[in-house]
């Protein structure tokens, strides 16, 4: 029998081959852009399309000022408009409140917080 197992260093080798370096700056840009990405760029609350690159921000789920950490686990897309009314509420009190409400996308809201996944169909209204 053979042997074909990698000696531990061309292993560490491999996984360190594609790591880029960046600064703090870089990479919290980089993780908003794909909690972004993951919601094709929409309100996570409302579904609607930013007008422009600048209007969708990173809404915090539990708020900051409530002990809400900087966590994919508790960070949505949200067009301005909605993460500037929902505050400092909590995000499913501030929602179920909403014209614009969805089941469905609250369920998706709660894969999202559960498991960093989002589900892969198109909410109905």
């Amino acid at each position: 029998m053979i042997n074909r197992t990698i000696p531990l260093r061309e292993k560490a080798f491999e996984y360190l081959f594609n790591l880029e370096a960046m600064t703090t700056k870089e990479a919290k840009k980089l993780w908003r852009e794909s909690i972004k990405k993951a919601w094709e760029n929409k309100c996570a609350y409302c579904d609607t399309p930013p007008i422009d690159d600048k209007s969708l921000t990173v809404d915090h789920v539990k708020p900051k000022s409530k002990g809400g950490e900087d966590r994919t686990s508790n960070c949505v897309p949200a067009c301005k408009a909605c993460n500037h009314s929902k505050g400092s509420m909590t995000w499913r009190e501030w929602y179920r409140m909403q014209d614009f409400y969805s089941a469905v996308n609250e369920d998706r809201i709660e894969e999202w917080l559960r498991t960093g996944r989002v589900f892969d169909y198109h909410v109905k209204k």
